[in-house]
């Protein structure tokens, strides 16, 4: 399993440029990824993970710690809403929709 992961080179994130576009990009990227491998949830949990690099692994860390996260029970779901509640939150995306002309009513 470990040989087909390194061969598969799931999509990484570091965090470093702390851009919205890019959070969304490595979900996207690794939507599409688990879309070509058949991995259970938590597996992907689990590859997700150790893709994270930098800053990002080190806060990983820390919210796991603090929120009592079991990577055992962690699925790819769980993950991404932790993801998104810190790197797409709601001033990210309005900031992003006004970048775009939209405007909610």
């Amino acid at each position: 399993m470990l040989y087909e992961l390194k061969k598969a080179k799931p999509p990484t994130f570091d965090g470093e440029m702390n851009k919205s576009e890019d959070a969304e990009s490595w979900l996207l990227r690794m939507n599409k990824f688990f879309r070509l491998h058949d991995y259970s949830e938590n597996m992907k949990s689990k590859i997700t993970t150790l893709s994270l690099k930098g800053k990002t692994n080190i806060s990983w860390e820390y919210v796991k710690n603090v929120r009592g996260v079991k990577e055992e029970k962690l699925t790819w779901d769980d993950f991404e809403r932790i993801f998104r509640k810190k790197y797409l939150s709601q001033r990210n995306f309005d900031g992003k929709a006004k970048d775009v002309g939209f405007n909610p009513v």
